[in-house]
């Protein structure tokens, strides 16, 4: 029996033995983050580009008194406003949507449960969040991926606990099912802990891969581990990662693996009138010289109202083509 069959199966058995529940369902909040501007890569022609524009519905069911289902399902549809840049697609958006949110939660008394057969990556938002703040050179799974740090942005049928805070720091563990047909119930696993103070926040964690979940030429499980700190002072926020890969998937190498060190530190100043500036540095550091990348990056912003900012940014990257944008976000 399947892990997902298993589930399925203790919720009908929960729900056949437990007392109906008038369930209430509030009225659904929508939000969205639009970004959008110009574009010029290096050795490409400069572009209307959308950078992000996420749309999405969060909401939650009152189950009973202090229980409730909390729901988001959130689109990102800046591939699709993309796809007329590439020929093989057309000219009429009909690049795939791509679902970013599609999670439920349930706060208890006893931690939080999630499901969510689409969602962003927890141990992206808390290990990699301290450096991330800029607009396209932010890595992207579907956008803009520039291969330093192996973790992705965004997963998949992922099953998680949250233990109750404690000394402000919890326990996360999660079971990741991305593939039905390869003979392993739980395709990843993942743990990490989480700290978040006044003023320092910190994360470390670890995500493994099964072997029968990465490329045929594969010889091992796959292990992410990562840390992350950041510490904030008024308007300046201090951020740094470093995440290490152990038996990463590499067709070049003889074995079809290899290890790889990546780093990360960011500095971003966001003054009282809405003026802000983010510098940072990224470094991969590979078994095979080959596949060693690094990045300077710099964004400046000004706010031009509450949930409006205009901002400009470069990327000036060793091996990938260098970038420049300039754009505008929009906050609802």
């Amino acid at each position: 029996m399947t892990l997902r069959k298993t589930i399925l199966a203790a919720a009908v058995s929960a729900a056949a033995t437990t007392p109906a529940l008038a369930v209430e369902l509030e009225k659904p909040e929508a939000y969205g983050y639009l970004s959008a501007g110009a574009l010029k890569i290096e050795s490409a022609d400069a572009e209307a580009e959308a950078f992000e524009l996420e749309l999405g519905l969060r909401g939650r069911a009152i189950i009973d008194e202090g229980l409730n289902l909390n729901y988001a399902v959130e689109v990102d549809l800046a591939g699709a406003a993309n796809s007329a840049d590439d020929p093989a697609i057309g000219r009429d958006g009909e690049a795939d949507v791509h679902v970013k949110e599609a999670k439920f939660w349930l706060p208890t008394q006893y931690g939080l449960f999630v499901v969510a057969p689409r969602g962003t990556s927890g141990q992206w938002s808390d290990i990699y969040g301290p450096i991330n703040h800029y607009e396209y050179n932010e890595p992207h799974a579907d956008l803009h991926p520039d291969g330093i740090f192996a973790q992705p942005d965004r997963t998949s049928g992922t099953f998680a606990y949250h233990t109750p805070w404690f000394l402000k720091t919890k326990l996360v563990v999660a079971a990741i099912t991305l593939n039905d047909s390869n003979d392993q119930n739980v395709d990843g696993r993942a743990v990490r802990l989480v700290h978040k103070g006044d003023n320092l926040n910190m994360a470390i964690g670890t995500t493994l891969l099964m072997q029968e979940q990465l490329p045929p030429f594969a010889t091992d499980d796959y292990l992410i581990s990562a840390a992350g700190a950041s510490y904030s002072l008024g308007g300046l926020t201090l951020g740094a990662v470093w995440e290490n890969n152990r038996n990463a998937p590499y067709p070049l190498a003889p074995d079809g693996k290899a290890d790889f060190d990546s780093y990360g530190v960011s500095a971003n100043y966001v003054a009282n009138s809405g003026t802000g500036v983010a510098v940072g540095y990224k470094e991969k550091d590979h078994d095979y010289e080959a596949a060693d990348e690094s990045v300077y990056t710099l964004k400046l912003e000004q706010r031009v109202a509450p949930q409006v900012k205009v901002w400009a940014e470069t990327g000036q990257y060793d091996t990938l083509p260098s970038n420049y944008a300039v754009g505008f976000s929009l906050t609802f």
